[in-house]
Order: C-alpha cells, then structure tokens, then sequence
C-alpha cells in the first residue's frame, strides 16, 4: 500500500533533515510512522504469518540496536522500515543503506585513517556528526556507552553540573541519513517490481 510507504518515507525524511540540522529528533518526528505501522497491521489482521515475521524482524532490529550501540532514533528508524506491505521492504533498503555507508567507512577508516577529536565538552555539545566516545573529568577518563543517547545523558549531565571535561570524539554519518536514502529509493524500486519479486520468492507471505 502506497500510503504505508509514504508515511514512513515522510517520517524517515523528517528526521534525517533534522538530525542532520539539529543532532536530534523529535518524537513527533515519528508520528506518521506510527500510523503507517498501524495501518499495516489493520490491513493484514488476517495474514498472521506476515505480521508475525514482521515483528520477529523488528524485535531483532531492536536488539542488535542495542546491544551493538547507536543512538535510539537510528534504532527507530531501522524498526520502521519494517511496516512497509512488501515484505522484501527492509532487505532492499538495507542492501542500498550498505552501498551508501559503505564507501563512506572505507574513506574514513582506511584511507584517511581519522583519528579521534578532544573537545572541551561546552563545544563538542555545539559540534554536529560528531560522537563521543570517552570523557575526561578531572583527569579521569570515563568510557561511554555506545548507545548514543546514555552517552549524551552523561554529558548534559556533566554539563549542568559545571564540570570542566573534555570529549573524545569521532566523527561519523547519521545512520538515519542512509536509511531514508535507502527506503525511499526501494520504494521507489518496488513500485514498478516489488510485486512480481516478492510473488517470486515470497508467495506464502503475499496476498
């Protein structure tokens, strides 16, 4: 269903102008992924198997999120990807997120070789696409966790507390960035083919 997608897609666009903007998103940002998700389901109360698959794939979206760290926005955008009617939906746009991240991790990690960026905390929380790794507080190093927001709850916190730290960053690519280019660009590709292929190779989870 177009509409699914078109809410997700508005809902992905949304929050990657705004994480590219602003380093975050808003909650409401998501509020139109939401109903697609809704009526998603509505629409295939009677096909269980899909819906089923379709939460197995979140849950485990979820958890590979959190346990390998990033930020919670990044781990919702990965999740509503899943809503979309085709059931080969996350699996198009994770291939195209991978071709899009791809070249940008091998520019940064083997040719570049970036090292890590120390910042007084005042201005690393003014800095954008950057994300903290370490903490120095009174000479002290502190690891952070690799979920993005625990890691920048730590420093507002250090912040209000008027604490002279210093961040050790790096630099990166919102996640969000690519999975929108990502979704959008197989919606796009499943318009024209997403039916005869998922018919194809799916044929007891279509209807």
């Amino acid at each position: 269903m177009m509409l699914v997608s078109a809410l997700t897609a508005i809902s992905l666009l949304a929050g990657a102008i705004q994480d590219l903007k602003e380093n975050q998103i808003s909650d409401y940002t998501w509020i139109p992924a939401a109903a697609a998700g809704a009526l998603m389901v509505y629409t295939n109360l009677n096909n269980q198997v899909f819906l089923i698959v379709k939460i197995l794939i979140v849950s485990v979206i979820l958890a590979l999120s959190y346990f390998l760290g990033g930020g919670l926005a990044d781990a919702i955008g990965l999740a509503v990807i899943v809503v979309d009617d085709d059931p080969l939906a996350p699996i198009g746009t994770l291939i195209i997120f991978t071709l899009v991240t791809a070249p940008y991790a091998i520019v940064k990690i083997v040719i570049k070789k970036e090292r890590r960026t120390v910042l007084p905390l005042d201005e690393f929380m003014k800095r954008k696409n950057l994300y903290p790794v370490k903490v120095i507080v009174d000479g002290v190093e502190e690891k952070l966790s690799k979920v993005a927001d625990s890691a920048y709850k730590r420093l507002e916190e250090l912040q209000k507390e008027n604490k002279k730290a210093f961040v050790e960053a790096e630099t990166g690519l919102p996640a969000i960035v690519p999975i929108c280019v990502g979704y959008i660009v197989n919606m796009g590709l499943s318009f024209y083919f997403g039916k005869y292929l998922t018919q194809m190779l799916l044929p007891t989870l279509y209807h």
